[in-house]
């Protein structure tokens, strides 16, 4: 369960929250199961954070700092994390449903059954990227300059070539 007073902290915002870090480096931050939805926290430090099954659904996570962070199971459905750090994160069972994570950083991020329907992944860096197959990827909304593993780029050209290409304006 999440620490009341990291859960308090954080919803001060992300000045507040990123001064803290700074002062308190060997705290992990335990958030899981916490409730986040719509909160504006761009640019925040949640480095190594424990946010598994935590609720942030509609959160502005954008330029997050989220690497090696334990998002398992976390719902992030229509999230905002362009160019978040995500790297070597754990998003197994993430909810990603609709979110926006172009130009993120999922460099060995693992994303075993994560869902990714209408994801933005666009200009994202994936490569290194554990346990995506090629279904959850076809779910995508666009894979435009998304950086892949050359297998994965095969795949995809053979059968969802259009997930490559420039997304058309609305």
């Amino acid at each position: 369960m999440a620490k009341k007073e990291h859960v308090d902290l954080l919803k001060q915002g992300t000045e507040v929250w990123n001064e803290w870090r700074e002062k308190n480096p060997s705290t992990q931050a335990e958030l899981s199961w916490a409730t986040l939805n719509g909160l504006n926290l761009k640019g925040v430090n949640l480095e190594g954070a424990n946010l598994k099954l935590a609720f942030c659904k509609k959160t502005n996570l954008q330029a997050a700092n989220l690497k090696e962070a334990n998002l398992y199971g976390t719902n992030l459905e229509d999230a905002i994390l362009e160019g978040a750090n995500l790297e070597g994160s754990n998003l197994e069972g993430a909810h990603l449903m609709r979110s926006d994570l172009s130009k993120a950083n999922l460099v060995g991020a693992s994303l075993k059954i994560a869902n990714l329907d209408g994801v933005n992944l666009g200009e994202a860096n994936l490569t290194g990227v554990k346990k995506l197959t090629l279904e959850q990827i076809s779910k995508a909304k666009t894979l435009y300059k998304t950086k892949l593993d050359l297998s994965l780029i095969e795949k995809i050209k053979e059968n969802y070539s259009y997930l490559l290409e420039e997304p058309k304006s609305d």
